[in-house]
């Protein structure tokens, strides 16, 4: 296990050098801008944890790796996340790791960046389909959770967990998080494809009786757009189950169910954790939530982009995508290690991430 004493120098892109006791501007060979979705969810943290270790890890074999990580405050700045692409650029960084917020807008700035030879590798959220078709080798690699995968394990559990509580066509609601963000998209896809498998097979079958509604970036406008969805449906019948397509959403609802006196009288599936979340599958408030490995996706985000770097074909592995897994928590698996080396930092620590053999390009 490499020591933790090489700290990663955290710098602001308007500033001048980077904050605290990071390299010096000559110590590093590579200088790798990060940005996140935003700075504020847990998963965002854990990201950041994994590129820190992913530098560390490097600068041990001989590669000194600074890390720039910086995004926007909230997950619905597409601007500020050109404005930091766009400065980084500026600023002749070595490399781009980014978890687009919106798969077209950022499109555009990632074509400026390889312009001017800095590589991009996308993590968490892919760019726009139609785009890499027509242009492969506009990023590097593709680091992700199989979202649509991770959507379809929600619907199926939230089913399971229905069916034992005695619901035979129970009567579900889609809780969306935001247009544009292609990884939220593909686990509604997954969710909603085995909605539609239990339905082929005949007999009582899940309805869903909204999906349209939008949660937003934040806590605050999930529990805003929450709140009169559920007093409208209310009104119309009773509400079976949810699914919240992420870490905000999530907690957003379960403020609005609480408000409304509804909390463990409805199934709640998730996507994502937080303590709060953690807290509610232990009360009983949420039936389980589909976590992802951002530590991971942080570290071979930033791994696989200063191989690239070095002279490696990023692809030799076989894949341009790779998928960092999935994993459904209920409470009978909450505290297990394995579960909570996925989320908690000391843990994290702890962990040794595998990487493929690549070859040299040429």
């Amino acid at each position: 296990m490499p020591r933790w004493g090489y700290v990663i120098g955290l710098a602001l892109l308007a500033g001048l050098a980077p904050a605290g006791c990071g390299p010096k501007a000559e110590s590093y060979k590579y200088r790798v801008l990060v940005i996140p979705k935003g700075l504020t969810h847990e998963h965002w943290q854990s990201v950041h944890r994994g590129a820190d270790r992913a530098a560390a890890d490097l600068a041990a074999k001989g590669i000194p790796v600074e890390i720039l990580w910086q995004g926007p405050q909230t997950e619905s700045d597409a601007l500020e996340q050109i404005g930091l692409i766009d400065r980084g650029i500026g600023r002749k960084v070595s490399g781009i790791v980014l978890a687009p917020q919106d798969s077209k807008q950022m499109v555009p700035p990632v074509q400026r960046a390889r312009a001017d030879n800095i590589p991009a590798v996308i993590i968490d959220s892919n760019l726009d389909k139609d785009e890499l078709e027509k242009d492969p080798a506009l990023t590097v690699k593709y680091v992700a959770t199989d979202n649509k995968r991770g959507g379809w394990l929600a619907g199926d559990h939230l089913l399971k967990v229905l069916a034992a509580a005695g619901k035979k066509s129970p009567r579900l609601v889609l809780f969306r998080y935001s247009p544009g963000s292609e990884s939220t998209e593909e686990r509604e896809r997954g969710f909603l494809n085995r909605i539609n498998e239990e339905r082929e097979k005949g007999g009582a079958a899940p309805e869903i009786i909204e999906d349209k509604v939008y949660a937003g970036s934040t806590v605050e406008s999930a529990e805003k757009a929450a709140g009169p969805m559920l007093t409208r449906l209310q009104a119309k019948g009773a509400i079976d189950g949810i699914f919240a397509v992420n870490e905000s959403s999530a907690t957003g609802l379960l403020n609005a169910l609480r408000s409304a006196g509804l909390s463990k009288q409805v199934h709640v599936v998730a996507f994502d954790i937080s303590a709060p979340l953690r807290r509610a599958i232990e009360e009983g408030e949420v039936d389980g939530t589909v976590v992802q490995d951002p530590y991971r996706m942080g570290y071979l985000g930033v791994w696989f982009l200063v191989q690239h770097l070095e002279g490696y074909d990023a692809t030799s592995d076989g894949k341009k995508d790779v998928s960092t897994g999935e994993y459904l928590v209920k409470k009978d698996n909450l505290k297990t290690k394995e579960i909570e080396g996925l989320f908690t930092p000391e843990l994290q620590k702890e962990r040794t991430i595998e990487t493929p053999q690549l070859r040299k390009k040429g």
